[in-house]
């Protein structure tokens, strides 16, 4: 699908545009929402959304400062503005910064799908003979290859404390269903299966080289719950943690590393 990055410094406004305009119906997903132009023009250079759809005015960096700014460093994102001011003087910076298009607050329905129908027209023009992927879109040749680096990297850090996708995608300012895609499509793991893992392996290096408990080890890799532990455990290794530890990691058949 397209994805478009919602900015707006009103947290409800954020919330209404992601959750309530139908998206999904014209083929995009919100890859994430921010506060401020900078936050935005940021995740642009990192992610490359297909869209962008801005307010006008935020701390920061304007909506029509983040345009120009677009503008001259990643022209093939589409920009739209929403703003509760209809000013003429708004509208001809626009067309200056080359915006898509401009949607008045609070923003109507009809409007709203007249305006990311054109979006996608355009996107669909551009990507005529370039190279798309099985559901028909284009291809992102710049993903998010850094989001799925920091969060891997978040993991591995962290694996021993509380750690839920809701969280990573939150500290990345990235909406969690489209980070859960990103994440499984590029590590060929989904994000719990990832974090198991991470921990599973952790697990086996204290079990071979501490003398610690094996329930002193479940909490300090991060399962508070001792069942728990034992079945991922035997599920990704073949054996208890016990006897992994009795046969001195011999039977352990190692798979492949991570991703």
């Amino acid at each position: 699908m397209y994805t478009v990055l919602i900015a707006d410094d009103e947290e409800f406004i954020r919330e209404r545009v992601m959750n309530n305009m139908p998206w999904n119906d014209i083929g995009f997903e919100v890859a994430g929402c921010v506060s401020d132009g900078e936050s935005a023009l940021k995740m642009a250079r990192e992610c490359h959304p297909h869209a962008i759809l801005t307010d006008i005015l935020m701390p920061k960096m304007t909506g029509l400062e983040l345009a120009q700014r677009l503008k001259s460093e990643l022209p093939q994102i589409k920009v739209a503005l929403m703003s509760a001011y209809d000013d003429f003087q708004y509208a001809k910076e626009a067309i200056r910064y080359g915006v898509k298009g401009y949607l008045l607050k609070p923003i109507i329905r009809t409007e709203f799908l007249e305006l990311f129908r054109e979006v996608v027209k355009d996107l669909k023009i551009e990507a005529a003979g370039q190279p798309v992927n099985t559901i028909g879109h284009p291809v992102v040749k710049a993903d998010c290859d850094t989001y799925i680096t920091r969060a891997q990297q978040y993991i591995v850090e962290n694996y021993s404390e509380r750690i839920r996708l809701e969280d990573v995608s939150e500290r990345l300012h990235v909406n969690p269903n489209y980070f859960s895609s990103i994440f499984k499509r590029d590590t060929g793991k989904n994000f719990i299966d990832y974090l198991n893992e991470v921990r599973i392996n952790e697990s086996k290096k204290l079990l071979l080289h501490t003398d610690e408990k094996v329930f002193e080890i479940s909490l300090r890799v991060g399962y508070g719950n001792f069942s728990y532990f034992n079945k991922m455990f035997k599920r990704m290794s073949g054996v208890t943690p016990q006897a992994y530890r009795e046969s001195g990691g011999l039977v352990y058949q190692p798979g492949e590393g991570l991703k």
